[in-house]
């Protein structure tokens, strides 16, 4: 069966997340390498800013998903720490962990956000 494409949910959701995901590289990026009392709130909206993001483009395309969005952009939001943090120890060398200031963590948890994001936004998509 052919399913049919919402192209108005597709397009609020996706340009949701590209905004939500660019935000994040510009917090991490402004967060460099140092990792200090000063860093914690771009680092913060890094792993913030695309689950949220992507929360607001789906109410903006279907408000009346307001349940279903909330849990699932939550779920990204609040299990991609420990998939990024599990990657992270699997290929990454504990001195380089440390040294780095966890720069593979986080450059992980924007490619999950991402990847996650766009399969939660065809998902929704699809009628």
């Amino acid at each position: 069966m052919l399913q049919r494409i919402d192209y108005k949910t597709l397009a609020a959701m996706i340009l949701a997340l590209v905004l939500g995901l660019a935000w994040a590289t510009y917090n991490l990026n402004l967060a460099g390498a140092v990792r200090s009392d000063a860093t914690v709130r771009p680092l913060i909206w890094a792993v913030f800013a695309g689950p949220f993001a992507l929360f607001v483009g789906w109410l903006i395309a279907r408000r009346h998903e307001l349940a279903l969005a909330a849990a699932c952009c939550f779920g990204l939001y609040f299990f991609s720490f420990f998939v990024a943090q599990r990657i992270e120890t699997l290929l990454v060398d504990p001195q380089q962990i440390t040294a780095s200031g966890h720069a593979f963590y986080f450059q992980t948890m924007l490619v999950l956000h991402a990847l996650v994001g766009v399969a939660l936004t065809t998902w929704r998509a699809l009628r």
